[in-house]
């Protein structure tokens, strides 16, 4: 396994007693006894992660932005019901786990609410829940791959926020490839499935787990600000059919070598364990409700399993939280579109938050549009005579969600009024373009000074340097 920011790896577990797993440069290290499972289907890439918007944390975008004290423990509710992928015999298999993470299980919960957090409808019921099979079976058309192969993450998030997907009930899984490969994209979708953009979400963002010391805190305030997190790493040795529990929760850290699987992050509890390590994640998986086996100690719900937070930072890579759709408000400051083809877009916050006196400040916008754009790049310039002007990648489809430009240089950006335009297409491929202007105040919690961005470095929402030109 190279420990690269681009590894890529086909997800499976081991088949012997003993397996090999090999670092770029350094001896091979002898993996302990690993039971032998089924193809998990998660193709780790973390490519495609660093490639995508960079979640900020829950405090960045509550007004004011404070991040609250965390409770010892917190659980969400409305949840998707515990998925059956694959069989009892043969867990995980055929199917893809990050269809059943981050389509299925992130998309369905955050499809259910809205973006004030109230409830549209309980996805627990097929009717109202995403449809898993459908989504690994597009996966599959866009990738070039088949059953029973894995998938990218990601794909499955894009899909929801730009179309949405079938109900669970109108596509529902069965563990066979040969049903699931004869999945249809139809001719003339989406109208074939009428009901799929009920599912629509407003945007994602990642998270990054391993190499991360604030990882663990971070995805707590997520679940605390009642949002799932969908991730994907490294299978645990035994997870398939012979998972071991410490008073109820597991503490593994083997892990088979060159798999993958994607779960979902639905609760957390500072009081369960072993005493003096307690402290775990509550994990939905999707192996069924006869998941982990009722033997083998767990206290959490059937087909749910506690992971000690040592467990999940050590083996877990990559993540991912979600923003519901919202619609345009009274209030917000709509922009004017170059195009005819072009949805209607509005920003509905323009603000500074500085979480603390000497670190980063970010300029965080707050974006809604009628019907999802790509969203391509984002350019601000700033108040003044200079006319300095910043161009920021974005990349990815939107409806409701943010961007940011941040700078790390102990400066606040300047206060006044900032001319905005976004530029990127509509679902039909149209090209488009916004303009507007925001009035930007000074950063909060913590007051910076301000300074023009010339001579800065200013990254944007995917962690990509900014480009700054200047203007006469």
């Amino acid at each position: 396994m190279r420990k690269s920011t681009g590894y890529r790896s086909l997800a499976f577990t081991c088949a012997s007693c003993f397996a090999l797993l090999f670092a770029a440069g350094s001896r091979a290290e002898v993996v302990p006894l690993c039971e032998s499972s089924a193809q998990f289907g998660s193709l780790l890439d973390s490519t495609e992660f660093n490639k995508a918007v960079q979640a900020l944390p829950p405090a960045a975008l509550l007004d004011p932005p404070l991040a609250p004290i965390l409770p010892e423990k917190s659980f969400l509710r409305n949840l998707p019901a515990v998925a059956q992928q694959g069989t009892l015999t043969q867990p995980g298999s055929p199917g893809s786990c990050e269809a059943q993470s981050f389509g299925y299980g992130l998309g369905s919960y955050t499809a259910a609410r809205n973006a004030n957090g109230s409830l549209k409808w309980d996805p627990k019921f097929p009717q109202n829940s995403v449809s898993a099979a459908f989504l690994y079976a597009l996966a599959h058309k866009q990738e070039g791959k088949s059953c029973p192969q894995g998938s990218l993450a990601l794909g499955y998030l894009a899909q929801l926020v730009s179309n949405g997907a079938p109900t669970r009930q109108g596509v529902p899984y069965r563990p066979y490839c040969s049903y699931l490969d004869a999945i249809q994209y139809q001719a003339d979708f989406p109208n074939s499935y009428p009901d799929m953009r009920r599912f629509r979400i407003g945007s994602y963002a990642t998270i990054k787990i391993k190499g991360d010391a604030n990882a663990i805190e971070r995805i707590k305030q997520y679940v605390a600000n009642r949002q799932a997190v969908a991730f994907s790493g490294r299978v645990l040795c035994g997870y398939g059919k012979k998972v071991k529990f410490r008073n109820g929760v597991i503490y593994e850290t083997n892990i088979v070598p060159n798999s993958g699987h994607g779960q979902l992050v639905v609760g957390y509890d500072d009081k369960v364990g072993v005493p003096g390590r307690t402290g775990a994640l509550l994990i939905q998986n999707s192996f069924g409700t006869s998941w982990p086996p009722a033997s083998a100690g767990s206290i959490a719900p059937p087909g749910m399993a506690y992971w000690s937070y040592k467990s999940f930072a050590t083996t877990q890579s990559l993540a991912a939280v979600a923003y519901p759709r919202s619609d345009i408000q009274t209030g917000d400051r709509l922009l004017i579109k170059n195009s005819y083809f072009a949805p209607q877009g509005a920003i509905r916050r323009a603000y500074q938050w500085a979480p603390a006196a000497g670190q980063a400040d970010y300029l965080i916008l707050s974006h809604v549009f009628s019907d999802p754009i790509m969203l391509s790049s984002v350019e601000l310039t700033e108040p003044g005579t200079g006319r300095v002007t910043v161009a920021a990648n974005y990349g990815q489809y939107i409806s409701s969600g943010y961007s940011y430009l941040k700078r790390a240089d102990g400066s606040a950006f300047l206060e006044g009024t900032y001319l905005v335009t976004l530029r990127g297409a509509t679902l039909g491929g149209h090209a488009v373009a916004y303009t507007g202007a925001v009035e930007i105040g000074p950063s909060r919690p913590a007051r910076l000074p301000g300074r023009s961005m010339t001579g800065a470095i200013v990254t944007g929402s995917t962690g990509a340097p900014a480009i700054i030109s200047l203007s006469h």
